[in-house]
């Protein structure tokens, strides 16, 4: 196998694993928030009519519940289109979402511009503001995870085209035998030993060392300083015993 297939799927491999772990971490911690306060945790309490001066954050959630039976209206002083009390019948969940006891859940105070907000509240019967704090280190595990799981199955993918199309550059070098002009025979080619000196035929470097050849190439037939055609090496055949 190649070098370069073993890094790609070796990476590969170690992305999936850290990704998952990531992942699960962040989960883990997520879910114990949501398990542990599943309403959020109380900020503020009073009764209508009321104002209660907070600091919000943008990540954050902030469920409003008024005391059962009673009607309290809610407005978030000097807000807009994006700082706003939002009522439960606009929102995606249906008002017993969250739950309270003795108090019916009537909405959030949503903000886009985090800090100091003045929020009041008309009408008669108690309230309660909690917050619901999001977790940014989970939620960025969650996500980090999600995209290295995803990142982990294209380097595993890529490993294995490596598999079918890069492969390992050995050289493969045939050894090619030669009667010499006093009749014996003398192997050429294949890997010179070092400190060998290369065999010389007709006074000159025969050219099996002088340049490598695939084994893999049509048998050749070489001829001696006398013009004496050799058998051909390979497809089976085995030289003559000649000399001997």
């Amino acid at each position: 196998m190649h070098i370069m297939t073993k890094i790609t799927l070796g990476f590969g491999v170690a992305l999936l694993i850290g990704s998952v772990i990531l992942a699960v971490a962040g989960g883990g911690s997520t879910v114990s928030d949501l398990t542990e306060n599943p309403n959020g945790v109380e900020v503020w309490s009073g009764t209508a009519p009321d104002t209660y001066e907070g600091n919000f954050e943008i990540m954050n959630t902030y469920p409003v519940f008024v005391e059962e039976g009673k009607t309290v209206d809610v407005t978030v002083v000097g807000g807009d289109g994006d700082n706003r009390f939002i009522p439960c019948e606009e929102e995606p969940n249906d008002c017993d979402y969250y739950d309270w006891p003795g108090h019916t859940y009537v909405g959030q105070v949503s903000v886009y511009t985090p800090g100091t907000w003045e929020v009041e509240f008309s009408g008669t019967g108690s309230v309660v503001v909690t917050e619901m704090e999001v977790d940014i280190g989970g939620v960025m595990s969650i996500f980090g995870g999600m995209m290295g799981f995803c990142c982990s199955f294209c380097v595993i993918g890529l490993g294995v085209i490596f598999i079918f199309t890069l492969k390992d550059n050995k050289a493969q070098q045939g050894v090619m035998m030669v009667q010499q002009a006093d009749g014996t025979i003398q192997p050429v080619g294949g890997i010179q030993q070092p400190g060998v000196a290369s065999p010389m035929v007709g006074g000159a470097v025969h050219p099996a060392f002088a340049t490598q050849q695939p084994a893999s190439q049509p048998v050749q037939q070489q001829t001696t300083q006398q013009g004496q055609i050799l058998p051909p090496i390979g497809g089976g055949q085995q030289p003559p015993n000649q000399g001997l």
